[in-house]
C-alpha cells in the first residue's frame, strides 16, 4: 500500500502504512576551501571553469604574460597556478572581459553561484579590490552566500600598508595581507621579480582553503615562497597587527604572523568566521530539507534533531565549546508556515598568546 495517505480514503480492507522520514535527515558535506578568483586571461571563456590542475587553468584561459615586471597583465593563468602550489584544491575561475572594476563586478557575481567560500582578485589593486570584493561579500551575506575575501595590500611600505587598511572598510568578511614575495624572472631565470603585495592574496587564501575553519592561520608557514619583497622589524609588525593586517615573516619560513579580519569586533580572528560560517552552511542545508514539511511537533522535533547531531559534531571537532538550541512555533508560526530556531554558539578561540611567568629559588 502507499507510503502516504489519510484516514478519509480508506475504503477497502487492508493494511495501510505511513512512513515518516524526517527523522533521517542529516548533513551533508560541506565545503570550506573552495577559491573564486577572477583575472584578465589570453582567453576569455565566458563562463566559469573548475580547475584542479595548472594545465587545466592553461586550457581554458591560455598562457599568463611573462613575469618580468612587479604588475604583469594576463595573470589568471598563473594566479590559478599559485593557488594550486600553496594547496589549494577546487578552484573557480572565470576571465574578465577587461581589468575594470565593472568587469570583475560581473564575473564575481557569476563565479559566486558556484560553491566557492574564498574569493579573490589579485590583479586588482588593494583599493579597487576593497570595493569590488567588499561590496560581493556583503550583498552575498544577505544572499545566503557566505564568503571571506582575501586582498593584498600595495603599499610600499609599512606606512603605505597603514594607509591600504586605513581605506580598507572594518570588515568581518575581508582580510588584508602584506607585503608581496618573489618569483622567478621568466625571461631571467638567474633573477627574481618582485610582485606587488597585491599577488599575496593568492598564496594566502590558498593557504586558508587548505585549514580547517577552527584552524587559525596564525603562525603557519606558507611553504610555497622563498622570499618576501619586505622584512617587517619587530615594531613594523606591532603597528601592522594594530591596523588589522595580515602580515607576512620571514623567521624558520615565511609564516603568518596573526591570522586577522579587518573587523575591530567580535570577528577579529579569522577562525571565528569561519566556525560561525560553516554553522550557517550545516543549519540552513537541515533547514532546507525541512521545508514543505508538517509543521508540528513531531517534525520540529526532527529538525532539532537533525540540526543538534550537527552541532553535536561540531563540538567532537572542536569548533566549539558549548552550544544550545531550541526549536519552536507558536500557533501563529504555524499558521504563518514559520518554525523558529534559537542557537547559542560558544565558538572555539585560537591561542595567539602564551604568557609565561618564571619563578626562580
Amino acid at each position: 500500500m502507499a507510503e502516504e495517505f489519510v484516514n478519509a480514503n480508506l475504503i477497502l480492507p487492508g493494511t495501510y502504512i505511513r512512513v515518516r522520514s524526517e527523522g533521517l535527515i542529516g548533513v551533508g558535506g560541506i565545503s570550506t576551501g573552495n577559491i573564486g578568483i577572477v583575472g584578465t586571461a589570453d582567453t576569455v571563456p565566458g563562463r566559469t571553469v573548475s580547475v584542479s590542475t595548472p594545465e587545466d587553468a592553461a586550457d581554458a584561459f591560455g598562457a599568463a604574460n611573462a613575469v618580468s615586471t612587479g604588475t604583469p597583465t594576463m595573470n589568471l593563468t598563473r594566479s590559478c597556478g599559485e593557488a594550486l602550489r600553496h594547496g589549494a584544491r577546487t578552484i573557480y575561475a572565470r576571465a574578465a572581459a577587461s581589468g575594470s572594476n565593472a568587469d570583475f563586478t560581473a564575473a564575481f557575481a557569476e563565479v559566486i553561484k558556484e560553491d566557492v567560500q574564498i574569493v579573490i582578485a589579485p590583479e586588482l589593486d588593494t583599493a579597487d579590490a576593497a570595493s569590488v570584493l567588499g561590496a560581493l561579500v556583503d550583498s552575498s551575506e544577505s544572499e545566503a552566500t557566505d564568503l571571506l575575501a582575501v586582498i593584498g595590500a600595495d603599499g610600499a611600505d609599512v606606512s603605505g600598508i597603514q594607509a591600504n587598511a586605513s581605506a580598507t572598510p572594518a570588515n568581518d568578511r575581508i582580510v588584508l595581507c602584506a607585503p608581496g614575495y618573489l618569483v622567478p624572472d621568466t625571461a631571467d631565470t638567474d633573477n627574481d621579480v618582485a610582485l606587488s603585495g597585491t599577488f599575496m592574496a593568492t598564496p594566502v587564501a590558498a593557504l586558508i582553503s587548505t585549514l580547517t575553519p577552527q584552524s587559525s592561520p596564525t603562525n603557519k608557514v606558507l611553504s610555497g615562497l622563498s622570499a618576501l619583497t619586505r622584512r617587517f622589524s619587530y615594531s613594523e609588525r606591532i603597528a601592522l597587527v594594530q591596523a588589522n593586517v595580515l602580515a607576512l615573516e620571514q623567521r624558520g619560513g615565511i609564516r603568518v604572523v596573526r591570522g586577522l579580519t579587518t573587523d575591530t569586533g567580535g570577528f577579529r580572528q579569522i577562525t571565528t568566521r569561519r566556525i560561525v560560517d560553516f554553522a550557517k552552511a550545516g543549519i540552513r542545508q537541515v533547514g532546507n530539507a525541512f521545508i514543505g514539511r508538517l509543521n508540528n511537533e513531531r517534525v520540529r522535533a526532527a529538525l532539532q534533531g537533525a540540526i543538534d547531531g550537527f552541532l553535536t559534531g561540531m563540538l567532537v571537532d572542536e569548533q566549539l565549546t558549548a552550544y544550545n538550541l531550541d526549536v519552536t512555533a507558536t500557533r501563529r508560526d504555524e499558521i504563518e508556515g514559520r518554525a523558529v530556531v534559537n542557537v547559542l554558539l560558544q565558538p572555539t578561540f585560537s591561542i595567539d598568546f602564551v604568557a609565561v611567568t618564571i619563578v626562580l629559588q
